[in-house]
């Protein structure tokens, strides 16, 4: 049973200290969504990391031109260099050419955030998994031994793992 609510408590469960509640099979708590992603809502984490991931490379491919020709040239070459009909461009995209930095650095974050939670999918962990009982033990100096009798949920196979967070069926009570 769970040591802060007394609820039974199934394997992968874990409490979450903001939420206040136990969470099958807790990834995290997530401050964008503000919501625990677990059992049956990693699947929609992931889609919805992967549509604004999707949505930042748009803006950036939208908001780089202007912003190599604006800044970039603008800069290096000297805003002499810069046709009329480029300056008048500058002029009506101005804000756009400022887009692309802060898209730039969304989409990296996210690129990084998206490939985290890929990656643990194609291996059937969470993260907190990953650092009780991957990362953990190597901090702590922990023999490798010892690290590699922790508990695995894989299925053996990229695939059945991916089905398994993708397509999760609910533990039953026994």
């Amino acid at each position: 049973s769970c040591k802060k609510c007394g609820a039974s408590r199934p394997p992968r469960a874990h409490h979450c200290s903001t939420c206040n509640r136990c969470v099958l099979r807790m990834d995290h708590h997530c401050p964008f969504t503000n919501c625990c992603v677990g059992l049956f809502n990693e699947r929609w984490f992931v889609g919805w990391l992967a549509c604004v991931w999707a949505g930042t490379l748009y803006g950036c491919s939208v908001a780089f031109p202007p912003f190599a020709t604006c800044v970039v040239q603008g800069v290096l070459s000297g805003v002499d260099s810069l046709t009329p009909l480029e300056l008048s461009r500058c002029a009506v995209l101005e804000h756009a050419c400022f887009v692309f930095l802060p898209a730039l650095g969304l989409f990296l974050f996210l690129s990084v955030l998206l490939t985290w939670h890929l990656l643990l999918m194609i291996s059937n962990q969470t993260t907190i998994e990953f650092f009780r009982f991957r990362l953990e033990p190597f901090l702590e100096r922990k023999s490798a031994d010892k690290a590699n009798a922790l508990p695995s949920y894989s299925t053996g196979s990229f695939l059945g793992n991916v089905k398994e967070v993708l397509f999760p069926v609910a533990p039953r009570d026994e």
